[in-house]
């Protein structure tokens, strides 16, 4: 059984989304624990895989189109495709996001471009002769109003 996260490691990571260039020392004021508690929390969160510190570009605010494609599989394709398949879209240049979901479609793929013309490039290389595909839907993104658990509340007067 995995373990859950404590209610501290909770509060570091809230605090981190906030800021991740948060120092240990004032997470550790703003949640009541010493900066090395507070530090030994966040390595072993980091060293379990819990927790990625990473940048979160926003498409919108830069003037990139991105959009999200639902993909569904093919019910016989082979365990060898599929796992090519994953394994290509986890590296292409262009995903920001690959997850496994549950439904009507298996795979959710976020891709961007510095154009349009570049997004449907990109959308062309990532499905085109995939022989394991069965159907996809393409949503275009417009704005990020929340995006890895943070809210970007500096979009909200605009709407």
């Amino acid at each position: 059984m995995k373990r859950r996260l404590s209610k501290k490691d909770w509060q570091i990571i809230k605090l981190l989304k906030e800021n991740a260039r948060m120092s240990d020392a004032e997470i550790g004021r703003r949640i009541g624990l010493s900066k090395s508690a507070v530090r030994w929390r966040r390595i072993n969160l980091q060293k379990n895989g819990r927790l990625f510190i990473s940048a979160y570009l926003r498409f919108d605010k830069i003037g990139y189109n991105y959009a999200f494609i639902l993909i569904k599989l093919k019910p016989e394709a082979s365990k060898e495709q599929v796992i090519s398949f994953k394994k290509k879209l986890m590296e292409h240049e262009h995903t920001f996001e690959v997850y496994e979901i549950w439904g009507d479609y298996d795979l959710l793929v976020g891709v961007f471009g510095e154009d349009t013309s570049d997004l449907r490039k990109t959308v062309m290389e990532i499905l085109q002769e995939e022989n394991c595909i069965h159907d996809y839907k393409i949503i275009f993104g417009i704005k990020t109003l929340k995006g890895l658990e943070v809210p970007f509340r500096d979009v909200l007067p605009e709407l």
